[in-house]
């Protein structure tokens, strides 16, 4: 058989903060899970953290529904991107 015996549950801690509302991202066993807390909807499976915070900042530019030039792109994306980072940086 696949899967989890029936009542096993997975061991899970969640990443709330406003800097990435309206997503959370969940910490499992194995993996981050990004949620869209709106839709309360996974939007992404990732082996590690920074995967998600780079989706992150690619959907906050896409939901923004601006057009951009490609360095105009890269440089909002990466404002973004270190506005998510920066205070964690001497971690």
């Amino acid at each position: 058989m696949r899967g989890r015996q029936k009542g096993q549950t997975k061991r899970m801690s969640k990443i709330k903060d406003a800097a990435i509302a309206p997503y959370e991202i969940y910490i499992e066993e194995d993996q981050y899970v990004l949620v869209d807390t709106e839709k309360d909807k996974p939007v992404g499976y990732f082996s590690r953290l920074d995967s998600a915070i780079h989706k992150i900042s690619r959907l906050s530019l896409a939901n923004q529904k601006d057009d951009y030039t490609l360095a105009g792109f890269i440089e909002s994306y990466n404002n973004i991107k270190n506005k998510l980072t920066e205070p964690f940086k001497n971690i």
